[in-house]
């Protein structure tokens, strides 16, 4: 990066720090795409034991990974057991299909005591745990361990790989997104004629869909880290962690790691990987195709990790530049003095930091193999602040849009030899629906449709064996009901009047939303007949229906430290729903649509767990993470350090 670059952006966040600050205090479950409480659970440990797994010790036992996890051949691990005592039992064995685990694995584990819980009487955590173990062949494996006279099992399955042809891989992430989401911004892209739209989303016309259920392994609610994780990994993780099972330990960064497709990827096919969101990049979905940890929230580890940890995806796109400058930067988000800038541009980036500056990259004569492209301090502006409301883009006047980043992207890494994986992410469908901003949560899922028909016309003309999978991590309760009449609600002086404005059923019609320039975005979503719809979750807030002018913040913390309607909004009075600490929504329970065109489409045509999905884009391209040069190709036990052990 050039000094003139490294200035520019400093200059840039000086400003930029003291509005992230005041976004952070009035709305701080838009720092995620987790609710606020989940700051809570990011420090508490997580739940003691599977509950699927059987149990009868007399001290409290977890092993991780848990009962019913499933590997690929090949793929590398972490194999922890904590037992909640004082000391371990004189009685403590650990078992692989009946054999003493250490001489399973050719290792002795290492031990590590900690304790955790409640300050004033804490609990004490007895570990042991074996690092890098190597999957073994396909078949069920027993794991028991013996505590204080009793057992606890776990079963783990390795399935074998398969080959259906692919290539590469596109996986598209639409944060938050579901089916009604894409009803209405469908009706608001495409328009409706008598009933019948005018035309459907490209998602909507791929080869095969089905849906993905997502809960996590501590909860029935999941967040966008552990559901992402899913897809990259093939594991459950507990809600805030990546790449991990999350254990009690103090640590966040020691958990027991599992293997990411991209990590499996590199080693054994040697693939180009690519990562492109409109979020801060070390956010929750995109740190998932690398990052191992328990906490979400450790952002600056992850900006370094991929230098750090040897996994240096070939794209990198997104915003996030405060957690790539050193300390001493105000506006810098680092504890230490590391300058990422610098360090990625040692290590072979091309540094790029505004639309203009991208295109300028890849128009070169010589076009750049590593590009990280870093184009906002935090998360990038909405489409909508993009391209209609620019006064809310600041300092950061010349972002792309997201079809552009994937474009890009491709342009990098599409003629790669041994093929990529891509992941894309839209991650404002989800920061917008927190906060119940409608307009900009479907204006940005229209956006993400328009990337994926991108990258299908892309693939159709460059790399027909591209599979390209759409899908989101996670849903929020949102729905439409009818339309609104925007006049006459701006016109009416009392709350039921507003309320009178809502038409339904045969009353609502259709809305009046345009698009003269063909772009699919309505040329103005304030429009005279709009979309009357809400979520089923939320803080006490006000509604008006219709599109603000700067994004928005539905609550606001009260003298005694309540959320309650921001008296700056108008519209009708809203109760809450939510605990009286929430400042916005929250995600809910729902099956999320998942979508595929290209080899490998048709394993998704079914109802499956979030984990599945990572085994159909394993499946899709042959993977084999046994097949690394002086792995375990013939091992049938496990394969450590180098060396095959059997029973």
């Amino acid at each position: 990066m050039s000094e003139s670059v490294r200035r520019s952006f400093v200059r840039l966040l000086i400003p930029t720090a003291a509005v992230l600050l005041l976004a952070a205090l009035l709305l701080p479950g838009r720092a995620s795409s987790a609710p606020q409480s989940k700051a809570l659970l990011a420090a508490a440990p997580w739940r003691l034991t599977s509950p699927t797994a059987q149990d009868s010790t007399g001290v409290p036992v977890l092993i991780l990974p848990v009962d019913k996890a499933t590997f690929l051949p090949g793929s590398k691990f972490d194999f922890r057991v904590e037992v909640h005592a004082e000391e371990l039992p004189e009685d403590f064995a650990v078992t692989v299909d009946g054999v003493p685990a250490a001489e399973y694995f050719g290792a002795e584990p290492t031990e590590e005591t900690w304790t955790f819980g409640d300050e004033a009487a804490p609990t004490t955590s007895q570990s042991v745990i074996w690092r890098q173990l190597t999957a073994p062949a396909p078949g069920e494996y027993l794991v028991q361990v013996t505590a204080d006279g009793g057992t606890k099992e776990a079963r783990w399955f390795v399935v074998e790989p398969q080959d259906m042809g692919a290539k590469n891989v596109i996986l598209f992430i639409a944060d938050g997104m579901t089916q009604s989401m894409v009803t209405a911004a469908r009706v608001a892209s495409r328009g409706q004629v008598e009933g019948k739209y005018n035309s459907y989303f490209t998602m909507d016309q791929m080869e095969e869909i089905g849906f993905v259920n997502t809960s996590s392994l501590d909860s029935i609610m999941t967040d966008s880290a552990n559901s992402a994780s899913s897809y990259n990994t093939g594991h459950k993780g507990a809600v805030n962690s990546l790449g991990v099972y999350p254990d009690t330990s103090p640590d966040t960064l020691d958990d027991p790691r599992v293997e990411t497709l991209a990590e499996m990827l590199r080693r054994s096919q040697g693939k180009e990987i690519g990562i492109v969101t409109t979020s801060d990049w070390t956010d929750a979905t995109p740190a998932a195709v690398f990052g191992h940890t328990r906490r979400r929230a450790d952002r600056a580890f992850l900006a370094a990790a991929p230098l750090d940890e040897g996994l240096l995806p070939d794209v990198i796109m997104g915003g996030g530049a405060r957690y790539m400058l050193p300390q001493s930067v105000e506006g810098s988000a680092r504890k230490d003095d590391r300058d990422m800038f610098a360090e990625y541009e040692a290590a072979g980036y091309t540094i790029v930091t505004n639309r203009a500056e991208m295109q300028d990259a890849l128009a070169a004569d010589t076009p750049p193999d590593k590009v990280l492209g870093i184009f906002h301090a935090s998360d990038m502006n909405v489409w909508l602040d993009r391209n209609q409301y620019t006064d809310n883009t600041g300092d950061f006047p010349d972002q792309p849009n997201l079809d552009e980043m994937t474009l890009a992207a491709l342009e990098v890494i599409g003629d790669a030899e041994n093929g990529f994986y891509l992941e894309v992410e839209a991650a404002s469908v989800d920061k917008q629906a927190h906060p119940m901003d409608m307009h900009r949560m479907l204006a940005d899922l229209i956006e993400f449709d328009n990337a994926v028909a991108a990258a299908m016309a892309w693939a159709a003309e460059n790399a027909p064996d591209t599979l390209i999978v759409v899908t989101a991590d996670h849903g929020h309760g949102f729905d439409v009901f009818g339309t609104v009449d925007t006049e006459a609600f701006n016109a009416a002086t009392s709350t039921e009047e507003k309320r009178n404005a809502v038409r339904i059923y045969d009353d609502a019609g259709f809305p009046t939303y345009v698009d003269e320039d063909g772009d699919f975005q309505p040329d103005t979503w304030d429009v005279t007949i709009g979309l009357a719809g809400g979520m089923n979750n939320f803080p006490g807030h006000r509604e008006d229906f219709q599109v603000g002018e700067t994004p928005r913040v539905p609550a606001i913390q009260n003298d005694a430290g309540n959320f309650v309607a921001n008296p700056d909004e108008v519209g009708i009075p809203i109760s809450g729903n939510l605990p009286i600490g929430s400042t916005s929504g929250v995600h809910t329970l729902q099956d999320v649509a998942i979508f595929a065109s290209g080899p490998g489409a048709e394993y998704f045509g079914r109802v499956m767990d979030n984990s599945e999905v990572f085994l159909g884009l394993a499946y899709a391209l042959g993977l084999d993470p046994a097949r690394e040069p002086g792995s375990a190709d013939a091992c049938a036990g496990f394969y450590f350090n180098g060396r095959c052990y059997t029973r």
